[in-house]
């Protein structure tokens, strides 16, 4: 395995176009010499970088959109917050709460608190 760590950012330059083929991005020398030992190690093992790179994004995807409640049209959430009930309504358009459509959960529990929150963490949802 290659020691990066001796080379000049000029030197660390010119072996991240060879090893990666375009400019180096903005980003800290650490960094750059993980990279640069990754694409190495990937080279060895016969892995394509870009093909790794479209799986991991493929895999989060997958995972988040899985993730995600599924909530029928017409359900009711209620909610106690500082001794008082909410209830919102999921219609086809969004979140009615108080006569008014919210895009997201997160829309109307800022409504009731008047701070950013999660708002699938703020009505307890589950998947």
């Amino acid at each position: 395995m290659q020691n990066y760590t001796h080379l000049t950012a000029r030197e660390l330059e010119l072996k991240w176009l060879e090893v990666i083929g375009r400019p180096i991005p903005p980003i800290g020398r650490s960094l750059v010499i993980k990279y640069l030992l990754w694409y190495e190690q990937a080279k060895r093992e016969k892995i394509s970088p870009l093909g790794f790179f479209h799986e991991v994004k493929q895999a989060a995807k997958n995972a988040y959109s899985h993730s995600k409640a599924t909530l029928e049209v017409g359900s009711k959430m209620v909610r106690s917050y500082q001794g008082t009930k909410y209830e919102v309504e999921i219609t086809p358009q969004g979140y009615l709460y108080r006569h008014k459509t919210y895009k997201s959960l997160s829309g109307v529990a800022k409504a009731i608190t008047g701070k950013s929150w999660n708002g699938n963490v703020f009505f307890g949802v589950k998947k």
